[in-house]
C-alpha cells in the first residue's frame, strides 16, 4: 500500500522532468493501488495529476489508462477532468 504514495511521487519527478511516459505509467501504478485497497481519498489526489498531463501530452492513452484504472469509460474520464479543471 505504502508503494502508491511513491508512486505518485515518482510521477512528479518524472513529469518535472518531462518524461512523460514514466509519469503516466507512475501516476496508473499508484491508482491502482489506491483503488485496490479501496482509498478513494488518495485516489483522488493522485487523479488531480492526468489532467495536467493530459493537457501537456494530449496522449489518448491517459485517458484510457485512467477509465480502465477507475472501471469506466473514456467518455466519463474526459468530464471527471473537466470537473477537477473546475470546466464542468
Amino acid at each position: 500500500y505504502s508503494q502508491a504514495h511513491t508512486y505518485c511521487g515518482l510521477g512528479v519527478v518524472a513529469e518535472d522532468l518531462q518524461e512523460y511516459q514514466q509519469a503516466k505509467a507512475h501516476y496508473q501504478k499508484s491508482l491502482e493501488l489506491y483503488a485496490e485497497f479501496g482509498d478513494e481519498y488518495n485516489g483522488e489526489i493522485v487523479l488531480r495529476n492526468f489532467p495536467r498531463l493530459y493537457q501537456t501530452t494530449q496522449d489518448e492513452g491517459i485517458l484510457t489508462a485512467v477509465a480502465q484504472g477507475l472501471n469506466t469509460t473514456v467518455k466519463e474520464v474526459r468530464q471527471r477532468f473537466a470537473n477537477l479543471n473546475g470546466d464542468g
